[in-house]
């Protein structure tokens, strides 16, 4: 990020992956991922099931679960001309915990060899908590200083309206200035989908009809709640686009 470098310490990493006969009705394939280091730790699971309906009506879905945890993920740079070891400049970086699900669904669907119908659908959820927040104690390492350790201090102040801050300095009564920044915590939620009706009315002529939705929400809980995310996403009012193509072959 254009400032003083930084130790990468030695990590190890694992990964399985399962597969199923391609060849009968459903298929299907399941794996992890594992990466551990003193940096951090970043487990992930995953799979992805197809099943043939009909000789015309595909199904799949495919759900997937993270977590990713930092022990020093960037928050921000301050000018402070007291951070000789560092350029005159404060890294500040803080311990992350987050938590990911997304999931990919889909369905094809062949009516008959001119008309065919495909809908497809993502939920997203991500939830992330900050703690634990420190400075970079000098370039080429990976020493931190965390605030409220060393004589710096950390301040949490709650506004009325429940607004969450933290007032950062990096030496308590010293020439340093402090600084605040807000709570970093959030929990996002989405949801992506289309569905597409194709119909060749002529040969090498098309007609597509096209409907999406999207959903999409935020708020500064850091806390991964999977029932209570899935409940708030069906709750949110949509944004739908509807669309129409229609090609004619000369």
């Amino acid at each position: 990020r254009g400032g003083p470098l930084t130790l990468n310490l030695e990590s190890k990493s694992f990964e399985i992956n399962l597969y199923t006969d391609n060849r009968v009705w459903w298929v299907g394939n399941a794996g992890c991922y594992a990466s551990f280091s003193d940096a951090g730790i970043s487990q992930s699971l995953y799979t992805n099931f197809e099943f043939k309906a009909l000789t015309t009506l595909t199904l799949s879905v495919g759900p997937q679960f993270s977590r990713d945890i930092s022990k020093a993920q960037w928050v921000g740079k301050f000018s402070d001309i007291t951070a000789s070891e560092t350029y005159n400049n404060r890294y500040v970086f803080a311990y992350l915990d987050q938590t990911t699900f997304a999931a990919d669904i889909r369905a094809d669907w062949i009516i008959n060899p001119k008309l065919s119908f495909q809908i497809y659908l993502q939920p997203f959820i991500a939830s992330a908590r900050y703690s634990d927040f420190k400075y970079l104690a000098k370039s080429k390492s990976y020493d931190f200083v965390k605030y409220g350790e060393n004589g710096s201090t950390i301040e949490e102040t709650i506004s009325e309206d429940g607004n969450i801050s933290f007032t950062l300095d990096p030496d308590g009564n010293g020439p340093s200035e402090s600084r605040t920044i807000n709570n970093l915590d959030f929990n996002y939620i989405s949801l992506r989908g289309n569905a597409v009706l194709r119909w060749e009315y002529l040969p090498g002529s098309t007609l597509y009809l096209v409907w999406t939705q999207s959903r999409e929400d935020i708020d500064s809980n850091g806390d991964f709640l999977f029932g209570r995310s899935m409940n708030k996403l069906f709750g949110i009012r949509p944004d739908n686009i509807f669309m129409l193509k229609l090609s004619y072959w000369l």
